[in-house]
């Protein structure tokens, strides 16, 4: 097994490996597997190739794992790791996460709640479970309301309020493919299709009227990830009318990084 960076020609393989990996995981337990589509699993890994760092390992000549970490000033957050099930349970998992590993000194990631093996692996790392990321979804209630009020807003306080960290570098690749809603305290994402977020506000209150505000506009179907600590949040969306995905996330942090009370992320690789 040998480790190398992640070209752009990796792209397409690594979308391979993912499905592979999350259809067995998720068939294993008898639930309906996440099948992100190429162009959609490329834009994420391709930002993360610009702007992190991302390393395949590869079995005579063949790519058989990869994963992918982003550094925001003292704040590393692991985006991708995934092993093809026929290379699991030799340590490759392992060897990558070392490969990205780096110096920050505050550390995240989101996993599914189903993954024991990976999670005891990060757990022996550092990383503790502190809240699960539950995952809605459904047509909002026609009877959500909520000024959209748009207005200028600080992006650098708000994620500093919300996250801890700048988000100046994500901020620029999200524009690209979605609509940005601002206001005075917060402000929300909304991609082409269904999925909403990142939401995040200065205050829980600020967050979760971005996203009532969201949801309101909606028209049709919609997906939003929440930290369970972030209450405000969660009540919107169950005020709405969505339905919990049977498999939730676990956000695993380090000693030292408080769970987030006034955000919901763009999803488990970009947080």
């Amino acid at each position: 097994m040998a480790l190398r960076p992640t070209a752009d020609g990796d792209l397409p393989v690594l979308h391979e490996t993912f499905l592979a990996a999350t259809g067995e995981l998720f068939r294993r337990h008898g639930f309906a597997p996440p099948e992100p589509t190429l162009e959609a699993f490329a834009n994420i890994q391709a930002h993360l190739l610009e702007s992190g760092r991302s390393f395949v390992a590869e079995e005579d000549g063949a790519v058989v794992g990869f994963a992918a970490a982003f550094t925001r000033g003292d704040d590393w957050f692991l985006a991708s790791l995934f092993v093809a099930p026929r290379a699991q349970g030799r340590g490759i998992g392992s060897a990558l996460l070392e490969e990205v590993w780096g110096t920050a000194r505050r550390r995240r990631t989101i996993t599914d709640a189903i993954q024991p093996v990976s999670n005891a692996v990060y757990a022996r790392r550092g990383l503790m479970p502190v809240t699960p990321v539950l995952t809605f979804a459904g047509t909002p209630s026609t009877a959500m309301r909520d000024e959209i009020a748009e207005d200028a807003a600080d992006l650098t306080a708000i994620d500093e309020a919300a996250y801890g960290f700048d988000r100046a570098v994500d901020h620029r690749n999200w524009e690209r493919f979605a609509r940005r809603t601002t206001r005075r305290d917060a402000y929300s994402y909304a991609f082409p299709g269904s999925a909403i977020g990142p939401v995040a506000g200065l205050t829980p209150a600020a967050a979760a009227n971005a996203l009532a505000a969201e949801l309101a506009r909606a028209d049709g179907r919609v997906r939003v990830r929440v930290p369970g600590s972030a209450r405000r949040l969660v009540e919107v969306a169950l005020e709405a009318g969505l339905r919990l995905d049977p498999v939730p996330g676990l956000l695993l942090v380090t000693h030292g990084v408080e769970p987030p009370t006034a955000l919901a992320p763009s999803g488990y690789a970009l947080y």
